[in-house]
């Protein structure tokens, strides 16, 4: 086999995991256990810094999440947008909302999420604060120190039929 055949070859085969993770991503809907509503953002924006919030569980995009693992923890990519759930301003603070950003690749630990518990129901943890997500009386989404009793702060995963 020539050099320049090889070298086609070669290139296929590189390309195709790429091509195969590209064809399987997988899509998820985020589902609050206590109302039952998804994981979304105002006005299913493509907007860098539009609010997270609980919306009403439809066929969206903008309300569909791909979990993507960065070693230990998890990147967080809406589907619509390509942006990641992020905690405003890398904020420690109780309460302080939850938005959708650009990915940073510095620097990116208010983007950056672990499971917190065990089973269906679980609780996802901010990697820079250690608070988890929670929704708020008003729907939106914050992050809150973690309460055994607040079912707000349980969410399940659900995929995504194509």
């Amino acid at each position: 086999m020539s050099r320049a055949a090889l070298a086609l070859v070669a290139v296929f085969l590189l390309s195709l995991p790429f091509a195969a993770a590209a064809e399987d991503a997988k899509y998820v809907k985020i589902v609050n256990v206590s109302t039952g509503k998804v994981l979304a953002v105002t006005d299913d924006s493509d907007d860098a810094g539009a609010r997270a919030l609980l919306a009403k569980d439809e066929t969206n995009k903008a309300r569909q999440w791909q979990l993507v693992k960065d070693g230990d923890h998890l990147k967080i990519v809406n589907r619509k947008s390509g942006k990641v759930l992020d905690v405003n301003e890398a904020s420690k603070d109780d309460n302080a909302e939850v938005i959708q950003w650009d990915e940073k690749t510095e620097d990116n630990d208010n983007q950056r999420w672990s499971w917190d518990g065990n089973g269906d129901e679980r609780r996802l943890k901010a990697k820079h604060s250690g608070l988890v997500l929670d929704a708020n009386s008003d729907g939106k989404v914050i992050q809150k120190k973690s309460d055994e009793k607040a079912r707000t702060q349980l969410w399940r995963v659900v995929d995504v039929k194509e």
